[in-house]
């Protein structure tokens, strides 16, 4: 059975984003078609398309189209054991290792072209802050089997610091070797890793756009793994072009809340992508109560700890999201933002931890666009506005 269903009802997002219109009247001829795809890159994925009703046969072949694609990268750049016997391209871009090029697709050489061009952005003091390479100091943490789940209570310990030393050598994307020419990779030291997946399910939803695209189908929200895509413009009860309207989860409340905490602002968007880093999901918990993100950095090899708690970026392709929200968390607020307001196809939502307060600030081009939810005023949230140094915000 195929798993997506056609709604005439209001529906509501993952990740709290409102898609702001009912089928439900006669004078909207719009449907609204959900499909809840396989769990590639071990997360969950979703397309919510709204069309005019479709025959049930081309909706089935739809779906396996989109979920086809979503399986297709995940054997190309999974980099996790899952017991399943699969070797993917980059898994054999690391046993390579300080051993010999690997000829590779020019899927890959692109997807990796664009985490080294991040690289670049990311520049802090002659050190890259967002490093695909970084992942044999992420395996010391072995987040995947140690992520803290409230429900569960599942503490877990940091490595020693004399593992996480050990590895930080291994961690320099200047030694990932790309010849386009030859279409190979090589990563010059023995030991060194790369991992893409701060990247790639951008790129996945980039091309679950394009296919829809390709097929006619003009209205849509991707969601792959929390990256949020948007295709043109919703529709509003009565099937008008209108908006979108994106709220943003507030950190460290419940998407499952029943408050009105759940979402700290809203904006109203067409055809672009929203993707966010943040602290507040992906941690390690110790027996202390002290909590250690996700986000590495790789001049340490611990988690940056420079007061960021979230950002949220917006521009036109995820994969360009992706890579940038990861970016702007690493280098913190004052660099990030001045990267942000010298790229005119780049937007972002900062929050930002101040004491007791958590600070929220928009970038130059958000600041007419972003609507604050005051309720969450209560829980310590702050809206300062545009981020301009200059002026003391």
């Amino acid at each position: 059975m195929k798993k997506f269903a056609k709604r005439t009802v209001m529906i509501i997002m993952l990740l709290l984003l409102p898609l702001l219109f009912s089928a439900c009247g006669e004078k909207n001829p719009y449907r609204v078609y959900t499909f809840n795809l396989s769990d590639s890159f071990n997360t969950t994925n979703k397309v919510q398309i709204v069309s005019r009703e479709k025959p049930q046969a081309e909706l089935d072949a739809l779906y396996d189209e989109l979920d086809q694609i979503l399986i297709d990268l995940d054997h190309r750049f999974n980099i996790q054991d899952r017991g399943d016997g699969i070797i993917t391209e980059q898994m054999l871009i690391n046993q390579n290792a300080g051993i010999a090029p690997l000829a590779v697709s020019e899927e890959m050489i692109n997807v990796l072209k664009t985490a080294l061009e991040m690289s670049e952005f990311s520049l802090s003091g002659g050190v890259a802050l967002f490093d695909p390479s970084i992942a044999p100091v992420w395996d010391v943490w072995d987040f995947v089997n140690n992520l803290y789940d409230p429900f569960m209570d599942n503490r877990a310990e940091a490595p020693a610091a004399e593992q996480i030393t050990a590895r930080l050598p291994l961690v320099d994307y200047t030694k990932i070797i790309i010849d386009e020419t030859a279409k190979t990779v090589f990563l010059q030291d023995a030991g060194m890793k790369i991992d893409l997946g701060a990247i790639v399910k951008g790129y996945a939803a980039d091309q679950l756009k394009a296919h829809l695209v390709s097929k006619g189908y003009d209205k849509a929200v991707i969601d792959v793994g929390r990256n949020i895509l948007l295709l043109g413009d919703g529709v509003d009860v009565e099937g008008a072009d209108t908006p979108w309207k994106v709220s943003i989860q507030t950190p460290f409340v419940s998407q499952y809340d029943g408050s009105d905490h759940q979402t700290y602002g809203s904006m109203q968007l067409t055809d672009v992508t929203v993707v966010t880093s943040g602290t507040y999901e992906k941690y390690i918990m110790d027996e202390s109560g002290n909590m250690y993100p996700h986000i590495l950095d790789p001049r340490t090899g611990y988690p940056f700890d420079n007061g960021v708690i979230g950002v949220t970026v917006v521009c036109s392709e995820s994969i360009v999201g992706d890579g940038f929200s990861t970016t702007l968390f690493a280098l913190g607020i004052v660099d990030g933002m001045a990267l942000v307001n010298s790229l005119d196809y780049l937007d972002a939502v900062w929050v930002v931890e101040n004491g007791t307060s958590k600070e929220i600030y928009v970038s130059d081009g958000l600041k007419d666009l972003f609507v604050f939810n005051e309720a969450v005023t209560e829980i310590g949230f702050v809206y300062k506005g545009a981020y301009n140094e200059n002026f003391g915000n």
